[in-house]
């Protein structure tokens, strides 16, 4: 009870239907006889519409998962089996540049509405001021909870928000924290001969 070669009415509509009824029954020797058939040409649609090598082949595989899920489904008076195969590739090329242009779309939106960078920073202190040097000098007199949470808003640019996440504090300790160390760092800053820039 082996089951038919393909080659025996390779090429004819028949033997591509034939084909199908018997991936509609799970046949997977079917299903890598159509594949070998038919992929060079449903590969070379798919690159044409993504223009993706890697993408091609992901459409490729595609259409071939919901070929085994839809064979049964395919009806000859709607045309041959290459046009049905062809027409797969072609949804599913045009699907996913339609989602990859939505995505470039909504990374277009983000950055055009990023906010402005806020306030100025120890780093933009210096140019304002004497120079660096004095500043860090400066921040090492802080304690070190409130230089850490200066360094880190400043020096890395994680929001007060992002602080809180990342030391699993609430975010208004971490503004007390803030608000502290800008004080003493305008004091120490004062001590350093350094003109308050903000």
């Amino acid at each position: 009870m082996s089951p038919q070669p393909p080659q025996a009415a390779e090429g004819t509509a028949c033997s591509a239907e034939g084909l199908l009824a018997r991936i509609g029954r799970g046949d997977a020797v079917a299903m890598e006889a159509l594949y070998d058939e038919h992929s060079p040409v449903l590969y070379a649609v798919a690159l044409r519409i993504v223009g993706d090598r890697a993408e091609a082949e992901d459409v490729l595989h595609d259409a071939f998962v919901l070929v085994a899920e839809r064979a049964l489904q395919y009806d000859h008076r709607r045309g041959t089996v290459a046009s049905w195969l062809v027409t797969i590739v072609r949804n599913l090329g045009i699907d996913r540049v339609r989602r990859r242009q939505r995505r470039g779309q909504k990374t277009e939106q983000v950055l055009a509405h990023e906010p402005a960078p806020p306030q100025p920073t120890p780093e933009t202190l210096t140019s304002a001021a004497a120079g660096s040097s004095r500043i860090r000098r400066a921040l090492a007199t802080l304690p070190e909870v409130q230089r850490a949470t200066l360094e880190i808003a400043f020096f890395d640019g994680l929001s007060y928000s992002e602080i809180a996440e990342r030391e699993n504090v609430p975010v208004g300790t971490i503004k007390s924290r803030a608000a502290r160390a800008l004080a003493a760092l305008r004091e120490a800053l004062a001590r350093e001969g350094v003109t308050e820039p903000w």
